[in-house]
């Protein structure tokens, strides 16, 4: 089976190694231009803090993703997984209740401490208490991208060029003089702008993440409320992230900048040094699911997209999900399948 894939992101890059272990032909295109992938902060979170629910799939996905990136580390050389836990700081004494609540329940047990087991660091500010979360860990995600873009170089499966949709006849899946079985687009953010996609409901987010150093914290948990304070392998850590939508202005503004500071001064009581700020544009859904499946008419025409803020959790899983869809014809997960957006298609 050959098949090429638009965009060597996350999604793209992922969805590369699995259909590379089911033995099909691959050629993955990419623009070089990857506003999210090489940005995000890549942190496993499988909480929902404003409801204090475990996140959609959560028991699937993560137990999939530890193993993935192990692979894949194995496979490059390169170190990109690194295990934190993330210590909640609470907002209001209901969502403390329901910690409490939850670290009584079975099916919370490998995900929460109880809070009695805790003792909270001196430098968080907080009126409630905290709460851990028994966390995987975060991605690197620019060492994820430069280590996998490189394995795949090195195999000659991918190439930096942009996309040309006037060399592409989408009825005998031709692009530029090669045919192929399967044409997918994980082109990110700027699949809003695919012709053959563009009545699905993308939407662009931008995030603003700060690179601060700090003396004198935990390094081995990450800090949230309302931001997160995320402690990388470089011994500095991430500040994030700010949410701007509908826009793919990438620049970095001092709004986003002082909102970040302002948060970060009320959660933790610590001196810090700038060092860096970064911004991206993510591709995002309405309904938080992702979008996956083939073109309504032009069968072999496929998107896999949409991975949205927690896309370092959702994208493995996914990715083979998608590639057992095409190699061996078994069901798309009705909550990721673009059939559910039908009726928007003319």
């Amino acid at each position: 089976m050959k098949c090429l894939i638009v965009g060597g992101g996350l999604s793209g890059v992922c969805l590369a190694h699995e259909l590379a272990l089911k033995n099909c032909n691959i050629r993955l295109i990419d623009s070089g231009v990857n506003h999210s992938s090489s940005i995000a902060a890549g942190m496993i979170n499988p909480m929902t803090f404003r409801k204090m629910v475990k996140t959609w799939m959560g028991d699937e996905l993560i137990p999939f993703l530890i193993d993935f990136y192990k692979e894949l580390e194995q496979k490059t050389g390169e170190r990109f997984f690194f295990e934190r836990t993330i210590r909640r700081a609470f907002s209001t004494a209901h969502e403390r209740k329901l910690w409490i609540e939850r670290q009584d329940d079975e099916e919370y047990k490998n995900y929460i401490q109880p809070i009695e087991e805790l003792d909270t660091p001196i430098y968080i500010k907080e009126d409630y208490g905290t709460g851990v979360v028994k966390c995987p860990g975060y991605v690197d995600s620019k060492l994820f991208l430069t280590a996998n873009q490189k394995y795949l170089l090195e195999r000659g499966v991918l190439e930096f060029a942009t996309f040309n949709f006037e060399l592409l006849n989408a009825n005998t899946l031709n692009y530029n003089g090669e045919i192929y079985d399967h044409i997918i687009f994980a082109e990110g953010y700027q699949g809003k702008d695919n012709p053959y996609f563009n009545y699905l409901p993308l939407e662009t987010v931008k995030g603003e993440v700060l690179t601060l150093s700090i003396n004198g914290i935990d390094t081995t948990e990450i800090v949230n409320r309302k931001c997160f304070v995320l402690p990388t392998n470089n011994g500095l850590f991430k500040l994030g992230a700010t949410f701007t939508w509908k826009t793919i202005d990438a620049s970095q503004t001092e709004e986003a900048k002082n909102e970040l500071i302002g948060q970060y001064r009320e959660l933790l009581d610590k001196p810090f040094v700038l060092i860096d700020h970064e911004a991206g544009i993510r591709p995002t859904v309405s309904d938080r699911r992702p979008l996956i499946g083939e073109h309504p008419e032009h069968k072999g025409l496929h998107i896999f997209n949409g991975m949205g803020t927690k896309g370092y959790m959702i994208a493995p899983f996914f990715s083979r999900h998608f590639a057992e869809h095409l190699v061996e014809g078994t069901e798309l997960n009705l909550e990721v399948n673009i059939n559910r957006f039908e009726k928007k298609y003319s």
